[in-house]
């Protein structure tokens, strides 16, 4: 199955039936955007690192049209095997997915013209290798493009520190993480200046960095508490203890119906750092 057993992979397959299935709108959005900024275009063969349940396989796959070819991989296989099942109920059936270790894909070199990782990347062990494998696997003047959560800009001196939009979240991060992977208490990637020198040094040109916000949106602030059980944030509220969460869910709620409801539907804006670049011309 993987060579590299992690904790992301059993947390990813546990949450696998549920992963992006609520009525909460938040990874498809950031996958489309990632995408569009990785310029896939008609006939492109891109793969996909951390595929989850399909937020760049489909639209990648859409991209590529069927003179094109995705292949989604992901260490979970349950995330692999109900992504390869919406590809075909979606008819899209360029688009595959396998069991595969996102750090070292075993895979043919110089193949794909897109590699993409979307809200997976950053969480893998050793960051400068996975780079230099996904160089390897780029066509020359082939496009790496990377999304993943940053660090909230009100972070900064007299600010207040969010995550996933919310300061209730980024409270409970401060005062129950020990090396859960949940913001405030670390940068994707190591910070933007980290990733452009790594990317750099891999071998990569026209990196390009941005940080623009993406949207959760939901019907109920009840339906985004729900929701972040069934992604990474599960490892938070596994360290909480159980007669705290009814009470902390509560004001994650009362935030949201405070603060981020429009028109009777709930709005909270989240910052994600996207990355591109180019394996250059030999």
């Amino acid at each position: 199955m993987t060579d590299r057993p992690t904790g992301e992979h059993v947390l990813f397959e546990e949450v696998a039936h549920a992963y992006d299935q609520l009525p909460v709108e938040f990874f498809g959005s950031v996958g489309e955007r990632l995408v569009r900024l990785a310029a896939v275009r008609s006939g492109d063969r891109v793969l996909d690192v951390g595929c989850g349940r399909g937020a760049v396989t489909v639209p990648a796959a859409r991209a590529a049209g069927p003179t094109g070819s995705v292949l989604g991989i992901d260490l979970s296989p349950s995330m692999a095997e109900e992504t390869g099942r919406l590809a075909q109920r979606s008819g899209l059936a360029w688009a595959r997915t396998q069991v595969m270790d996102g750090q070292a894909p075993k895979l043919a070199p110089a193949v794909f013209d897109a590699v993409a990782g979307s809200m997976s990347v950053h969480m893998l062990d050793d960051l400068p290798a996975a780079y230099r494998a996904y160089r390897t696997l780029l066509r020359p003047g082939g496009r790496l493009g990377l999304a993943a959560p940053a660090t909230d800009v009100a972070a900064g001196p007299g600010g207040h520190a969010r995550v996933l939009g919310l300061r209730t979240i980024a409270d409970m991060a401060r005062t129950y993480t020990t090396g859960s992977g949940v913001y405030p208490n670390s940068e994707s990637f190591g910070g933007q200046a980290r990733l452009y020198a790594d990317l750099s040094r891999c071998g990569f040109t026209d990196v390009q960095l941005m940080v623009e916000n993406a949207f959760i949106r939901a019907g109920s602030a009840y339906d985004v508490v729900r929701w972040t059980w069934t992604h990474g944030m599960r490892r938070l509220w596994e360290r909480i203890e159980s007669p705290h969460r009814a009470a902390l869910e509560e004001r994650i709620a009362v935030e949201i119906a405070a603060d981020h409801v429009v028109d009777g539907q709930v709005v909270i804006p989240v910052p994600v750092l996207y990355a591109t670049a180019v394996r250059p011309e030999e």
